[in-house]
């Protein structure tokens, strides 16, 4: 009768595993698992209650994500789109959105979010491993990946789960063998596997963050000794890291080398550096005309290219984005949908304060401080893995009223 009765949350547990696997390995696999997972979401709906201290904070959070979507619709539809095709282009950008309002009460079930984070570092750590081992044994070479999909956020997934292992350690005083073992293949995944820049930047950018966040407890001499072997061991790592010193050699090398060309030679840069340069240039100019309300998501593609032609670009293809969120949430939506935008994850952080879990609450900071920054470089809600993986961070840190991280084995049995 029971197994009867909560058939829907043994169905959750399933697919959230297989979701968790799908992340980093399968772009169609995302897509099925989450359809699987919104069939089922009206029966969570049906038993779900707010908690009450914390009912004011996720409804605006709730009010932040509906209105992004509306205002989304209505720039379209302003630029001269019918309603269903505007509501097409809403649910391509920002679907993933629309699907924490659809999955909420999944989440809100605190065994189903722990265990989704905790698949989800584990899955993270394997992927890590077995592609440390590929460059180790020569099947790869370093900064490439066994699977496709994952270089497009594996530096950022890294990271944050690199600084959530440490504050569940520090908080709870104590460093396991399998919690060593993961911190450790994942920074070495990071430095040694990682082609993209961003990890590294993204680690650079989060440690003073955390530092400040626990600022209380690493005022404490024992504590201040593992901020100093820390640094020093990122730094003898980084130190034997080939790919991470040509990585950002490279990187500076393109940026200086994009400031000595003309404007028609920086229309057809081809550097990962030199490009987004570029697309940040071009997509300036459309805000200035429409600083307001945007040109909608939809005419953006040609009037971007439009731009880019007028400066001397050769490249026939259109260009969704300018790999940086804001521009593109100011240039699609005006400053009206930039501020919607980023009043969403103010309102995240100002619901993760509110939370009892220490682990919980600085996890979810940290996770959304990562986020801010690397959408300077990428886009992360619009694209299809980074979208899904900061969709499932913020519904299981934000959800569930408390993810008992802090527990400790004996508070456990005195709870039950």
């Amino acid at each position: 009768m029971m197994i009867k009765k909560d058939w829907h949350i043994y169905y959750a547990f399933y697919i959230l595993f297989a979701l968790s696997c799908a992340l980093l390995t399968t772009v169609a696999g995302i897509n099925i698992f989450v359809l699987l997972l919104l069939l089922v979401a009206p029966w969570f709906w049906r038993d779900y209650k707010f908690d009450q201290a914390q009912k004011r904070y996720i409804l605006q959070f709730m009010y932040l994500i509906a209105a992004i979507c509306l205002w989304d619709i209505f720039t379209n539809c302003l630029a001269g789109n019918g309603f269903l095709k505007s509501m097409i282009a809403m649910e391509h950008d920002l679907r993933t959105f629309g699907f924490i309002l659809i999955l909420w009460p999944i989440f809100a079930i605190q065994k189903l979010a722990r265990f989704t984070l905790r698949v989800l570092l584990v899955v993270f750590g394997i992927i890590a491993a077995l592609n440390l081992f590929a460059i180790l044994l020569g099947f790869i070479n370093p900064g490439e990946y066994l699977w496709p999909t994952t270089n497009h956020m594996y530096g950022q997934m890294i990271v944050g789960s690199l600084f959530l292992l440490l504050q569940y350690s520090i908080d709870r005083s104590s460093f396991s063998w399998k919690k060593i073992l993961l911190i450790g293949v994942l920074f070495a995944g990071l430095i040694f596997g990682s082609g993209r820049r961003t990890g590294y930047l993204l680690l650079l950018a989060g440690f003073p963050v955390w530092i400040f966040l626990n600022r209380e407890r690493f005022s404490l001499k024992r504590y201040r000794w593992w901020v100093i072997l820390a640094l020093l061991g990122a730094i003898a790592f980084s130190i034997q890291s080939s790919v991470l010193q040509d990585r950002m050699t490279l990187a500076y090398q393109e940026f200086h080398d994009f400031f000595q060309l003309t404007t028609a030679e920086r229309a057809n840069v081809d550097t990962s550096v030199g490009i987004r340069l570029q697309f940040y240039i071009s997509t300036w100019e459309l805000i200035k005309d429409h600083w307001l309300v945007g040109v909608g998501s939809i005419q953006f593609p040609e009037l971007f290219q439009k731009v880019n032609l007028q400066m001397g670009t050769k490249m026939p293809e259109l260009f969704h984005n300018p790999h940086n969120e804001y521009l593109f949430m100011l240039a699609t939506k005006g400053v009206i949908g930039l501020l919607l935008y980023v009043g969403i994850f103010i309102q995240a952080c100002r619901l993760a304060m509110i939370k009892a879990d220490q682990i919980q609450r600085v996890g979810l900071l940290m996770f959304v401080y990562l986020f801010m920054v690397s959408i300077f470089m990428n886009s992360m809600m619009i694209d299809m893995e980074e979208g899904h993986f900061t969709m499932l961070i913020l519904l299981i840190f934000l959800a569930p009223v408390s993810l008992g991280l802090e527990q400790n084995k004996s508070q456990k049995k005195v709870v039950v």
